[in-house]
């Protein structure tokens, strides 16, 4: 792998010294811009600086249809990050779960656009930062519609780049869920497919999660992490006024009660901290101060995570979890003599969702995405972390698909190629090279 892109390296940087000594270079970057606000579809192309690894970068928005299915429903502007390493590279499509303002900064850098040395195009999620309509219909935020602004925009950068370029479709988390349904929708429109951590639920409750929480890990971590959650919450008339302080400093309102909120803080606490791999050794006892437990608490999962002020940018992650993507229930068993709340059933709908809003959530999309795994899983790598949560409701790869699953041991939600051993790089290494070498 590292020889091939090495000779690719050495043959492309005599070229570019040839056109960079006669200044053909620039021109070419004008050309370029000249070229994408010749784009119909381009309302707005502006340079930005781009990371050091890229030669130029835009921010670029575009024009979208609410409904492609109606076009008479009207349209949405679409923000999407171009950053060119070489015109004739492969294109890295990072498909963003949610806003992309992080992929504006020049210190972005998609691991995969470094490792095959690709151009990069990011494009923000529909109804997230500046890709959010000017007048808010829910009904038109579905997984279909937002694959097909990507295939759209895959049309329209077809134009731009040379025909033989090879693309790579990638995403993480929420993202990674949106590359596998642009896979089950537009099957051909990519060469190579890379969801990292990406969950695929079948309810709004997954119940395979609750079998996850019986087993992640080591006996004694999961041990202790019961133990603390018990010890905030039986101690829970010193802890909660520290909880409500802070509260009350950051101004966040709640549709819970202050003691609900403590309630639920203590039940994410579990998934957070797997989800983020958290060390069990930094657990406090139960005989540390209230305080101690208060503030190793509030780093785990701090109470921002159910307030209005944070969910509302989240509106639509939310929608899409009540409707079609899913997520996990609370397991409130084990903590029921500790917990004001009764129950956690259809805590999404009640905590999270715009008010007035309610769905009876579908699994087809779901299913979709695991048909076309295991009957088109050709050049499908995906990546998972074993101790994070959302493994739990990973894709099942069956024994005939082509699809290639790794589970790297001990990874959490935060797992990438670049920390994972040496042997499992190679492996990924491999199999990007086997398959971007093919016709």
């Amino acid at each position: 792998m590292k020889c091939w892109f090495l000779k690719r390296a050495v043959g492309w940087g005599i070229i570019l010294l040839l056109l960079v000594r006669g200044g053909l270079f620039a021109q070419e970057k004008s050309d370029l811009y000249q070229k994408l606000v010749s784009q119909p579809e381009f309302i707005s192309v502006q340079k930005i600086d781009p990371h050091p690894f890229f030669s130029e970068a835009y921010e670029i928005l575009v024009d979208q249809y609410l409904d492609h299915g109606n076009p008479a429903a009207g349209k949405f502007i679409q923000r999407i990050i171009l950053s060119i390493y070489n015109p004739y590279s492969p294109v890295v499509l990072v498909t963003e779960g949610y806003d992309a303002k992080r992929s504006a900064v020049d210190s972005y850098i998609n691991e995969l656009s470094k490792i095959v040395e690709a151009n990069q195009l990011v494009v923000e999620h529909r109804y997230f930062g500046k890709s959010m309509p000017e007048t808010v219909n829910w009904d038109y935020l579905t997984v279909q519609n937002a694959s097909m602004d990507l295939h759209r925009i895959y049309r329209i950068f077809g134009r731009l780049f040379n025909n033989n370029n090879k693309w790579i479709a990638t995403g993480i988390s929420k993202g990674g869920q949106m590359t596998l349904a642009y896979k089950a929708f537009f099957p051909d429109d990519m060469d190579i497919w890379i969801p990292y951590v990406a969950p695929n639920c079948f309810s709004v409750e997954d119940k395979r999660f609750d079998r996850f929480f019986q087993t992640v890990g080591k006996k004694v971590c999961r041990e202790k992490i019961e133990s603390f959650q018990k010890a905030v919450l039986s101690r829970r008339d010193s802890i909660q006024p520290l909880l409500d302080s802070l509260i009350a400093v950051r101004n966040y309102t709640f549709q819970l009660t202050p003691d609900a909120v403590l309630d639920y803080c203590v039940l994410e606490y579990a998934f957070s901290f797997w989800q983020w791999g958290y060390y069990c050794a930094n657990i406090p006892p139960d005989t540390a101060s209230y305080r101690a437990l208060f503030e190793h608490l509030a780093e785990v999962c701090d109470p921002d995570y159910f307030s209005r002020e944070e969910t509302r940018p989240m509106q639509a992650f939310f929608v899409q979890a009540a409707r079609e993507i899913g997520y996990y229930p609370y397991n409130t068993k084990i903590l029921a003599p500790y917990l004001s709340v009764s129950n956690t059933k259809d805590y999404l709908a009640q905590i999270f969702l715009p008010e007035g809003l309610s769905y009876k959530f579908s699994p087809d999309v779901s299913k979709l995405i695991e048909k076309t795994v295991n009957r088109d899983g050709d050049h499908i790598l995906l990546i998972y972390g074993e101790n994070d949560p959302w493994t739990a409701a990973s894709v099942k790869v069956s024994r005939g698909s082509e699809a290639v699953k790794m589970v790297i041991p001990n990874a959490s939600h935060r797992v990438r190629i670049k920390n994972m051993t040496y042997a499992q790089q190679a492996k990924i290494y491999m199999l990007l090279e086997t398959w971007l070498e093919e016709d």
